[in-house]
């Protein structure tokens, strides 16, 4: 069952919401990340010392890789020491559906980490702020390590901001932590008794402003002589095809390279994440899922689910208003983002997650006895539900933008005649161009498996393609 951050904390939704405070869905991956950029001009007043606290704790790392001689000794082995992290527990972003910890920097990374600095820091740069940087040179190195390894760092900062919204936000279940020498009242997570960490969301980015291209954009614009080797070596479009090591090994050749990388990260302008029209799809899905699933009710009948058959229908009749949501009640609309004057089409992931909003939210109004969860990791998101051990359904939503929606299809076939359990499974595609090809190849497949008296997953077909304003009808 989907939970916001504020029902299991037994919070309000709207307080969180007025506080500024970000409230993720529990299990759900929302690829929002704490960028360190953003401290610079932070409001909270817990953090207002937070980018300090990093320039230092970077600043001392560069003190002592200027004063190794050789790799391993006593100076090597405590910068290293210092860039090991370990995951920083019950964070609310959502990382994923078994987990809201984050990545850990372990010891390989952290040797990585180390030799690219070392050779920044033979260069005579030692600006801290090439370690933010440096995940653009390393292929284990990205966004959520980087918001974990910012997290570490400003963890009190991040406790001292927890702990006074908990107050403001009038959540009662909390629990007295010591943390070093400090010690701090936190919320506890009713699902693991565990702490949660809350956070703010002017320090969130769908992608931290040091893993993006600008800078990069920005040194091969002004550097004629690195954007021709660049051309040389990969082509025009070297952007979409070179690979981190070959970044690295490009920019390390020269001193300025790396200088002109670090100027155009530090004058940088950026903003938080935008919640409210949500470009990428990370947020608004649960709230609108809920919504459509509230003003279009669906009565399942069953509650108790004892045989597959029954698993069946209930499905069958969510998929089939999650297709009725998007044909007749106007849920295709949230498919598509409006950008400038034309409108764009959202990933498939998002069309994934508002499915799984309506249907949990289906069965929460109907009290049917089913397990359900979203296999949401990195990945796609997967509707999945059980009764017992051996009663498995499985809903899987593709576009039919997606180059593998037809092999996607063989393989849950594939899937589906080997299972060794009772299970069902259904293939929801959405029509989001005007081709018919992908479809039309699927509903024969489907036809072949159903007409030689073969078991094959349920295929539903949505049209999901943008309709044009009334105006433009006319």
């Amino acid at each position: 069952m989907a939970t916001l951050v504020s029902e299991m904390l037994g919070g309000n939704e709207s307080d969180f919401d007025k506080l500024g405070v970000f409230d993720a869905v529990i299990g759900v991956d929302t690829r929002l990340f704490v960028d360190p950029f953003l401290l610079n001009k932070t409001k909270v007043p817990e953090l207002k010392n937070s980018r300090n606290r990093i320039k230092k704790y970077y600043e001392d790392i560069i003190t002592l890789l200027l004063a190794s001689k050789s790799i391993g000794d006593i100076a090597w082995k405590e910068a290293y020491k210092r860039l090991i992290f370990r995951e920083l527990k019950g964070v609310s972003i959502g990382y994923g559906a078994h987990s809201s910890d984050g990545s850990a920097i372990g010891p390989v990374l952290a040797k990585k980490l180390v030799k690219t600095a070392s050779e920044i820091v033979n260069m005579g740069i030692k600006d801290p702020n090439i370690f933010e940087l440096i995940g653009l040179f390393e292929e284990d190195f990205g966004a959520d390590r980087l918001s974990d390894m910012t997290l570490r760092i400003i963890k009190e900062d991040v406790f001292r901001y927890t702990e006074r919204v908990t107050k403001e936000l009038n959540i009662v279940k909390t629990h007295s932590y010591k943390i070093g020498e400090k010690e701090f009242t936190l919320p506890i997570s009713s699902k693991t008794g565990k702490p949660v960490i809350l956070l703010p969301k002017e320090i969130l980015r769908d992608l931290p402003v040091a893993l993006t291209w600008e800078g990069i954009d920005h040194v091969v614009a002004v550097n004629n002589e690195l954007r021709q080797r660049l051309n040389r070596l990969i082509g025009t479009g070297w952007r979409s095809k070179i690979k981190k090591q070959e970044l690295r090994d490009i920019i390390f050749t020269k001193k300025e390279n790396v200088t002109e990388l670090l100027d155009a990260y530090k004058n940088s302008s950026a903003n938080n994440y935008d919640f409210e029209k949500d470009p990428a799809g990370q947020v608004n899905w649960y709230k609108i899922g809920r919504k459509y699933a509230e003003d279009n009710p669906l009565n399942l009948e069953k509650k108790h689910i004892t045989n597959i058959e029954q698993l069946k229908d209930t499905l069958r009749k969510i998929a089939n208003q999650f297709k009725r949501n998007i044909e007749v009640n106007g849920l295709n609309e949230h498919l598509y983002v409006k950008q400038g004057n034309t409108y764009k089409r959202r990933h498939e992931r998002y069309s994934q997650l508002l499915f799984f909003a309506i249907a949990d939210s289906y069965c929460e109004a109907n009290d049917t006895d089913l397990n359900r969860e979203p296999n949401a990791g990195s990945g796609p998101v997967d509707f999945k539900v059980s009764k017992g051990y051996n009663l498995r359904g499985l809903v899987e939503i593709k576009l039919s933008s997606n180059p593998s929606v037809t092999k996607g299809y063989e393989k849950q076939i594939t899937a589906y005649e080997q299972s060794e359990r009772t299970t069902t499974s259904f293939y929801l595609v959405i029509k989001v161009t005007k081709s018919e090809r992908k479809t039309a190849l699927l509903i024969k497949r489907y036809e072949e498996k159903i007409q030689k008296g073969e078991t094959a997953p349920e295929l539903i077909i949505i049209d999901g393609v943008k309709k044009p304003t009334a105006s433009k009808r006319k």
